[in-house]
């Protein structure tokens, strides 16, 4: 008994029923003093030791108080023994269990301090714990219980079953009540719970939505000038054909008023009627000689009508090499006619070919002008439902139309699509804008000069597009990053590195497809794979 006090590792003290110390450890003296033997408990040791003190002498047994002593932290056992006048203190030190301990209530705290929302749930993705933010964004006051699946927007089995086997964090973004929510999934190794903390970007989505918008709409401003240069070309030529008609078919009916003067037999009119065909047949047609020797068929003619007195000779002869005529042609044409009725056939001739061929003008200017108005129209799906049948080979035609403007400057645009391309069910008009980012990025990787293929396949079950080019390249530590938001390799002002950002939602997210890349110097190719049968997300 003498020595039990010096073996134990703990203080350990005796004292009389006045609480005065008469035995004390070595390791009570370390605690408290050397001096400790004689002195009273009550006032050596912190804590409520004194209001204890009257319980400890009437025998009560099972008592303990903690104490801060220094900076630990202890528990005192009090043990008064029967019939005796000796009371023993023992000590323990408990200065890691309360540290445990409070760590354990932090855990326990920290979901209600988290401003996110946080959940933790079993590894049948039932909650057991949701946060007060948690409760919040579901707007579910009694979140304990319910499934992360039920809860959760596109959380599906196969999903969860990702969750439950991946080797680290997964990310699953979510609109939940008008809020957008990235929810990071952490399930802990051979772990029985998964936590879940939610991050909000609804903020950070609305800004990178108005970015889009203003990139759409440089874009737009883009194709809208390049479409007015498009459409400005046909029209000003259609305009300017107009301008000459008036003149030219005023001329053409003060002709027409000469010849009906003339008195010409049936087979002369038959003859008529068959240069007139001939002319018809040369309309827009182009002269095959050489500039040099049109020159020389133009003064041959000249002089040939000016011989015959024909007014207006050399304004009349270029039309004449327009529709071949040389002239042996023209004498075999007015053989047998007197020289006025000649100079009157020849001329009404000259003046019938400008009358067509500006009409031809204004009817390929208008033609010119209603394809690209509805390749616009059909690029822009104005009218039509955003999901549908889609022609990828049409959709990528319309685009390269639309883009000719820029494709102008030195592009060679080799087209290989596939005859056999079944139609897709997708988002048309956003289709479209992937291909407009992807061949207005090869134009650029160009600088505007080089060559641009353009090509689709199928198998059967996926159709693919490539669109390649021939620029510098994309360096390989940069094209891991192609596809983030704000990554551009454009210079400062002419790319806000949205545009593969969008490419890539619109290929993944919405049709469930994939977007590959090769690059190197002289060769950078997207691979851009769509399925056929299964339908776009969100439909």
């Amino acid at each position: 008994m003498a020595e039990l006090p010096e073996m134990n590792p703990g203080p350990v003290c005796r004292l009389d029923l006045e609480g005065r110390i008469t035995l004390a450890n070595r390791a009570a003296r370390v605690l408290f003093g050397d001096d400790l033997v004689g002195r009273s408990w009550l006032t050596a040791s912190p804590g409520r030791i004194a209001e204890l003190w009257s319980d400890v002498v009437a025998g009560c047994e099972g008592l303990q108080y903690e104490a801060e002593v220094g900076d630990r932290t202890y528990v005192f056992s009090l043990s008064h023994l029967a019939d005796s006048d000796a009371v023993f203190v023992y000590g323990s030190d408990i200065t890691a269990l309360k540290r445990a301990e409070r760590v354990v209530a932090e855990m326990a705290r920290f979901p209600e301090m988290n401003p996110g929302p946080v959940c933790r749930l079993d590894r049948d993705g039932i909650i057991v714990l949701g946060n007060r933010a948690a409760r919040q964004l579901f707007a579910d006051e009694t979140l304990v219980g319910k499934r992360w699946l039920d809860l959760c927007p596109g959380m599906t089995a196969a999903v969860w079953q990702q969750i439950l086997a991946a080797p680290d964090t997964v990310l699953h973004e979510a609109r939940v009540n008008g809020r957008e929510i990235v929810f990071t999934h952490t399930p802990g190794t051979g772990a029985e719970h998964v936590f879940v903390y939610g991050t909000d970007i609804t903020e950070q989505k609305v800004a990178e939505r108005a970015l889009q918008q203003s990139e759409k709409m440089a874009t737009l401003g883009t194709l809208a000038a390049g479409v007015a240069h498009e459409l400005n070309n046909p029209a000003a030529a259609a305009q300017r054909a107009a301008d000459h008609l008036r003149e030219r078919f005023a001329q053409l009916q003060a002709a027409e008023l000469q010849l009906a003067r003339l008195h010409l037999s049936d087979d002369q009119w038959s003859r008529l009627r068959i240069e007139h065909a001939r002319v018809l047949e040369r309309i827009g047609c182009a002269c095959t000689l050489d500039p040099v020797a049109r020159s020389d068929r133009e003064t041959e003619i000249g002089e040939w009508l000016e011989q015959r007195g024909v007014d207006g000779a050399w304004d009349l002869a270029p039309a004449f090499v327009d529709m071949e005529y040389d002239p042996t042609a023209l004498a075999a044409l007015t053989d047998g006619l007197g020289a006025q009725p000649a100079a009157v056939i020849v001329t009404w001739l000259a003046r019938t070919y400008p009358v067509y061929s500006l009409l031809d003008e204004i009817r390929h200017g208008a033609g010119r002008i209603a394809e690209i108005v509805g390749a616009l129209k059909a690029y822009s799906y104005v009218g039509q439902a955003p999901v549908q049948l889609v022609d990828v080979n049409q959709g990528l035609r319309h685009t390269l139309i639309i883009l000719r403007a820029k494709l102008k400057q030195g592009v060679q645009v080799v087209q290989e699509l596939a005859d056999d391309l079944p139609r897709i069910q997708a988002y048309g008009s956003e289709l479209n804008q992937v291909w407009t980012n992807l061949i207005d990025n090869a134009v650029d990787a160009m600088d505007g000069n080089g060559k641009l293929a353009v090509r689709t396949a199928s198998d059967g079950a996926w159709i693919t597009v490539q669109i390649e080019d021939s620029g510098s390249g994309i360096a390989p530590e940069l094209q891991q990053r192609v596809y983030d938001a704000f990554f551009t390799t454009k210079p400062m002002g002419k790319g806000t590195g949205l545009g593969l950002h969008t490419v890539y939602n619109i290929v993944h997210r919405k049709h469930g497809g994939r977007i590959e890349l090769e690059s190197r110097p002289g060769r950078t190719r997207f691979t851009v794979r769509l399925p056929v049968q299964q339908s776009p997300a969100g439909q």
